[in-house]
């Protein structure tokens, strides 16, 4: 059995802009390729421990050959099972610099990677090899150590189709987040032809920490006369309200245009983030960032009796 301190996730991808997205996909047949047999046995049966010790390892982002951009070292935040493949969330380590595609090559041994297929072809390898003292030996990294990175928030967004315009409203949100550090489960994002959209809610609604239901006045009417995806989503949340009476967890986004704020019945009485059109959208906005990371307001400091 190895040491888990010296494995490193392998991710190489021939699509030129993976390390750019949002997130990134691997088939299963894919999965464990060019990993040797005993470490194979360490992960194979990919269930949720598994995939949990796969995430504490550090992993490197590479490119195939032909693509020659740089690699990127860092974490996988995130992983997310699909009908046929997994979808990874990531995160890079700033304390590790782009590594330039030429100086890669130079670094195939050392880093246990075949030169002539593996680099050739898309798939995640697990390799017992040391990657921070394969770097620091190479002046790539500052440390021999790869410090664990904080997994970023995970957020999950309801919301109903009211219009083109709303969707894309939805995906700037969502796009904003993700500038500011919160990993985002959308289903434009998340979700492919064919895949159960049904399973993907009550995954995306179990298994974030916070939920953002955007409440413009077509949600409210449909959560209220539970209609479609929105009103499955709203039975799923009022089961885990019900089930946990002080969570917090469920954050009502309100975006409407009448003076009169509207919210479902079950979110009734909860507090509320206002991303209206309007002066305070912005400030309401960083007020939203804060909160998904857990930033407490900072209290003013308690003065002396005045007596």
């Amino acid at each position: 059995m190895s040491n888990q301190n010296q494995l490193y996730n392998l991710l190489m991808s021939g699509n030129e802009t993976a390390w750019t997205g949002t997130s990134w996909v691997m088939e299963y047949d894919r999965v464990f390729e060019y990993t040797h047999p005993q470490i194979k046995r360490q992960f194979e049966a990919l269930d949720d421990t598994a995939l949990a010790a796969l995430m504490t390892l550090p992993t490197l982002f590479a490119y195939e050959k032909y693509v020659g951009a740089s690699a990127r070292v860092g974490r996988i935040t995130g992983i997310i099972r699909r009908q046929k493949e997994f979808a990874f969330t990531f995160n890079f380590d700033n304390i590790a610099a782009p590594i330039p595609h030429d100086r890669l090559m130079q670094l195939l041994p050392a880093l246990d990677i075949d030169p002539k297929m593996e680099v050739n072809r898309s798939h995640w390898a697990v390799k017992n090899i040391d990657l921070a003292s394969v770097l620091h030996q190479a002046g790539l990294l500052p440390s021999t150590m790869l410090g664990p990175l904080r997994r970023p928030p995970q957020t999950f967004i309801s919301y109903s189709w009211d219009s083109p315009e709303h969707r894309a409203w939805v995906t700037q949100l969502a796009m904003t987040l993700r500038q500011n550090g919160v990993e985002v489960v959308l289903d434009q994002w998340h979700v492919r032809p064919g895949e159960d959209l049904a399973h993907f809610i009550a995954r995306g609604v179990r298994e974030s920490d916070r939920v953002l239901m955007i409440c413009t006045e077509t949600y409210v009417q449909k959560a209220q006369q539970r209609q479609g995806g929105v009103g499955y989503e709203q039975m799923l949340v009022t089961a885990q309200m019900m089930r946990e009476v002080g969570t917090a967890k469920f954050i009502p986004i309100i975006r409407q245009s009448s003076h009169s704020r509207q919210l479902p019945d079950e979110l009734a009485g909860r507090m509320y983030v206002d991303l209206s059109d309007g002066p305070e959208q912005h400030s309401n906005l960083q007020h939203l960032v804060r909160e998904l990371h857990d930033i407490a307001v900072s209290l003013p400091p308690l003065g002396q009796r005045p007596f």
